[in-house]
């Protein structure tokens, strides 16, 4: 008997905008011969950080992230005013591991890493009253360091999973706040923060309920130095969606062909008009097409990166009616040929 095929969500990765790939290195002091070679040895064409569009593979990011550390020396990638030597993390989480609450672990974090920039990154907003939220908010002592992108998303993420190592469950996040330039990345902000990001707010935090920084520490010390090498693999996976986005996208994930409803016909399978649906996405900064986009793109990359099917193969399990509308598709989404994409993310 045939084995069937492994169902395609197995498939199914994030993909990385190419802007945050090139703020990993572009404020580094590293020679154009050894940029060159680390994009090399990480599998990235720098030619594709040159414009916003194209998109890298998530195994490639973070391999550019690690080799970016290691030849600069830098865990915070020239972001702060001082070189911040490889294994800082691993001992500050060493360090907040020993404290009693995530609130004093989280203000001895930025008072470390204060030592390499003359400033704190973020300072805890405190409630007015018992009942009122905890915020984190984040303090650029720059313009360059308001102005990035990246940045930003790393230290924010990161405090969510480093909280929730402490305290031995996540955090019970309310609210995520970005500035309005990073409107434009609303997509992949609501899908690493696994939340609607609200833009507008500067220069940017996190609202918790109230007591998530008088939460017990119960990591041990001596786990920090593997925490801190899942950190970069955390900070680029996606964060489970809640509401009518997380059953959108389950119900087309499910799909034969994949993501192959008409958003009338995913409204009626969700039980609401299709009004009904659009109103309840773009309140969350979504839409149907884009959701589906969303999914289909991330399948194909996978599948161009990780097995050998040929472009018409793909397309076929895409749900496009022949390979040539495939290739337009693909090439809208990543701003690259899907030969070639797959040429380069190998």
């Amino acid at each position: 008997m045939t084995e069937s095929p492994p169902p395609l969500r197995r498939w199914i990765t994030p993909t990385i905008p190419a802007r945050f790939a090139r703020e990993l290195t572009d404020r580094l002091p590293l020679a154009a011969d050894t940029l060159r070679r680390i994009h090399q040895r990480a599998g990235i064409d720098p030619r594709l950080l040159e414009a916003d569009g194209p998109r890298v593979a998530p195994i490639a990011y973070r391999r550019l992230q690690r080799l970016a550390v290691g030849a600069a020396g830098d865990e915070f990638l020239g972001h702060l005013a001082r070189p911040v030597p490889p294994g800082t993390t691993a001992e500050l989480l060493r360090l907040m591991a020993h404290m009693p609450a995530t609130g004093p672990a989280i203000d001895a974090a930025a008072r470390m890493i204060r030592v390499f920039d003359g400033a704190a990154p973020w300072r805890v907003a405190l409630p007015e009253g018992p009942a009122g939220p905890v915020r984190l908010e984040l303090t650029p002592r720059t313009a360059v360091q308001a102005d990035a992108l990246l940045m930003p998303h790393l230290i924010l993420l990161g405090l969510i999973h480093v909280i929730g190592w402490l305290a031995g469950e996540a955090p019970p996040l309310r609210r995520v706040m970005l500035p309005e330039r990073f409107g434009a990345l609303a997509a992949e902000s609501t899908f690493l923060f696994g939340r609607a990001v609200e833009h507008g707010a500067t220069p940017g935090g996190l609202e918790f309920a109230p007591g998530s920084l008088a939460l017990p520490v119960t990591a041990r010390p001596d786990s920090a130095g593997a925490f801190t090498r899942r950190l970069v693999e955390l900070m680029t996976a996606p964060t489970a969606p809640a509401g009518t986005e997380a059953a959108l996208r389950h119900l087309l994930a499910a799909t034969r062909p994949y993501a192959g409803l008409s958003e009338t016909a995913a409204a009626r399978a969700l039980g609401m008009s299709r009004a009904t649906l659009a109103r309840r996405l773009a309140s969350s900064g979504m839409s149907f097409r884009l959701v589906r986009d969303e999914l289909r793109r991330d399948l194909a990359c996978s599948l161009l990166r990780r097995t050998e099917l040929s472009l018409a193969d793909i397309a076929d399990r895409l749900d496009f009616s022949e390979p040539s509308a495939f290739q337009r598709a693909f090439r809208q989404w990543t701003g690259q040929p899907p030969a070639r994409w797959r040429r380069l993310n190998r």
